[in-house]
């Protein structure tokens, strides 16, 4: 999150040499496309979870339903991650463009940030300003006109103003600005978590479910393999025997119970 240093600097850096009689908006939109920018990350990192667990999902299902036939089992499975692997970068460029898109254009006329933006400034400079259906993005500057020409004729009696220390009209910029910069991520950050599931499951999930099949029979529907594909591993073949040795037995035992009752009573 932004300091109230970060934020005094970003204002001071934003009007340049000489102070502006109105408090710059431009401060306001390159801190908010600082802490968007702070998102991508994370954002990355959820992609790339999903992958992971998309992968062990592929891994797991195979285990279980291809027991038997051990080579096919590692054949589908590697062609499942194959699949899914050639989806992950596109979903992370997706991914990257949605953040790419929110840092392009600050929209202060958002209807949520319209509504918070007049919460905080009537918090801090009062209401009665006879906005009526104006916008945030129109009055970022107007509505506050009247705290800063107030703190300019303060300036122009004072004289010099000291560097290190705040004006009452840079306090006021920093809290404001801090604030909606606060509110302004917060409804960015809530649409990202809408969007970010929603891309996931469009690039991954649902391109694997319905590609997977025609997939995996041009990959291993080929006559050549069918023996291979269809080779018992080991284990399972050491079971059948094993299984199949006991039925003999079985039968045998049951023969030998049948030829017993088969003796005349003495």
């Amino acid at each position: 999150q932004s300091t109230g240093s970060d934020v005094r600097h970003s204002v001071r850096n934003s009007m340049g040499t000489r102070p502006s009689i109105f408090i710059p908006e431009i401060a306001f939109e390159m801190l908010a496309k600082r802490q968007i920018g702070l998102l991508r990350d994370i954002c990355l990192r959820v992609v790339d979870l999903s992958y992971d667990e998309l992968a062990n999902t592929i891994t797991n299902t195979c285990s279980r339903h291809f027991e038997r036939f051990d080579t096919m089992k590692h054949a589908v499975m590697s062609a499942g991650v194959a699949l899914l692997g050639e989806r992950l970068q596109p979903t992370r460029e997706m991914v990257e463009n949605l953040l790419a898109i929110e840092q392009s254009y600050i929209n202060t006329n958002h209807p949520d940030f319209v509504y918070r933006y007049r919460e905080v400034t009537d918090r801090f400079l009062g209401g009665g300003e006879g906005d009526g259906g104006a916008t945030a993005g129109n009055t970022m500057v107007g509505r506050m006109n009247r705290a800063s020409l107030v703190d300019t004729r303060e300036r122009t009696s004072s004289g010099k103003e000291v560097d290190h220390q705040l004006t009452r009209r840079e306090r006021e910029e920093v809290m404001m600005i801090e604030r909606l910069v606060c509110q302004y991520f917060t409804i960015i950050r809530k649409q990202l978590q809408d969007s970010i599931p929603k891309t996931i499951m469009h690039f991954m999930v649902s391109h694997l479910s319905k590609n997977l099949s025609s997939y995996l029979i041009s990959e291993l529907y080929t006559e050549d393999r069918f023996d291979e594909l269809l080779r018992e591993s080991e284990s399972v073949k050491k079971k059948r025997e094993g299984a199949s040795r006991m039925l003999d037995a079985l039968a045998e035992a049951q023969k030998v119970l049948g030829s017993l009752r088969d003796i005349p009573d003495v």
